[in-house]
């Protein structure tokens, strides 16, 4: 049990288990004792005030305002009030304030700061009965001396020393280990959220019921895959004229785009790097330091594009009128490829062969993954733009 000790006499004598305490105390410390005129330096004043359920200190802090606080000569710069701090039966607070002092005839002479009047209450409370304040006491904080040397030299831009540690930096250093903590905390549950993960593959693994899981290629790569083929058999025409087999290569690049255009995806399976491609698919590579090789190919056909009920719920990527055009160059190639005749339309397969290529080209940059959102998104807003609503009604 605690009995606050007061600066007058007591007639009831504390019992056995009391201890007897101050109910104020306060501190001054200067961030140094020796200064030039004009040279600014820092002082912190902290006080601790007792505050129990029976009896409760009661501190009027006007007198410890930076704007009101006595300490001529000198002069108040800044001041800072910090929250307060609560430990056990304690309530600590404390303030810090900039000084300067500004006259010039103190040379070589020690400058009292002076002392410092503290008037406060003591709150008592005996059981449920209504708090009682007792009069008004004061505290006195003695001076503190400060030696004042000379001016601050003309070279010099400022003269400063280790400002004390206050409970600002106490704070500040409280509030850094907080968030040091929480992001350990963050990376710790990352960290065990991987380690579950891993576990668990592990176990479906040893368990059989794992199948190969293969990462999907991005749609744009595929649509660029496609544009690299049907530039190569550009390259091929140039030299020689066009073949069945010329026809073969653009018709599986084509049906690749098309099929991307219009229902976003197309069939993919890993296979061995040496391992040649069927007729109708694409090599791909996959992956920077675990390289694999995918082979991507597509069965539609030039009807299919034209009638694509039941391909996807999805909508196309492609406009209709991209999807149509590349309908009838799928259509001319698919003509020379199957054709029973054996001729072949050179200035058509060319003409299809750059239509094809302007397509896919524009294709790939709307196969993009932020294209594609961005695209649904528009959608989205328009369909349910009460202005739209408007003009379908």
């Amino acid at each position: 049990m605690l009995l606050l000790s007061l600066p007058f006499p007591v007639v009831a004598q504390p019992t056995d288990n009391t201890t007897a305490i101050d109910a104020l105390r306060c501190w001054r410390r200067l961030g140094q004792n020796t200064v030039y005129v004009g040279e600014r330096f820092t002082m912190t004043v902290t006080c601790s005030a007792v505050e129990t359920d029976r009896a409760r200190t009661l501190v009027d802090e006007v007198a410890l305002e930076p704007a009101t606080i006595e300490v001529d000569p000198f002069e108040v710069i800044d001041g800072e009030h910090y929250e307060d701090i609560r430990t056990g039966p304690f309530r600590f607070f404390q303030y810090l304030y900039t000084l300067r002092v500004i006259n010039e005839t103190n040379f070589g002479e020690d400058v009292e700061i002076p002392a410092l009047e503290l008037s406060y209450r003591i709150e008592r409370r005996v059981g449920t009965d209504p708090a009682l304040v007792g009069r008004e006491l004061t505290y006195i904080l003695p001076a503190e001396p400060v030696r004042v040397l000379s001016l601050v030299p003309r070279d010099l831009v400022d003269i400063r020393e280790l400002a004390p540690t206050t409970f600002g930096d106490a704070q500040a250093r409280t509030f850094r280990a907080n968030a040091l903590t929480l992001a350990a905390a963050l990376l710790g549950i990352l960290a065990l959220g991987m380690v579950a993960l891993g576990a668990a593959r592990i176990m479906l693994r040893r368990r059989g019921n794992a199948g190969p899981v293969e990462k999907r290629l991005p749609l744009s790569s595929i649509v660029g895959r496609a544009v690299d083929e049907l530039a190569s058999v550009r390259e091929t025409i140039t030299q020689d004229e066009w073949s069945v087999e010329s026809a073969g290569r653009a018709l599986t690049a084509l049906r690749i785009g098309a099929s991307v255009a219009l229902k976003g995806q197309v069939v993919q399976h890993v296979i061995n790097a040496g391992k040649p491609v069927h007729d109708g698919e694409l090599r791909l590579r996959q992956g920077v330091f675990r390289r694999k090789t995918v082979a991507v190919s597509s069965g539609l056909t030039a009807a299919t594009l034209k009638d694509p009920t039941g391909v996807g719920e999805e909508p196309p990527i492609a406009a209709r009128k991209t999807i149509d055009d590349l309908g009838q160059a799928i259509a001319t190639f698919t003509a020379a490829r199957y054709g029973r005749d054996g001729s072949l339309a050179t200035a058509e397969l060319t003409q299809a062969l750059e239509n094809g290529i302007t397509l896919l080209t524009q294709l790939r940059w709307e196969s993009t993954t932020l294209v594609r959102y961005a695209t649904r998104l528009r959608a989205t807003i328009v369909d349910w733009w009460p202005l739209s609503r408007l003009r379908e009604r």
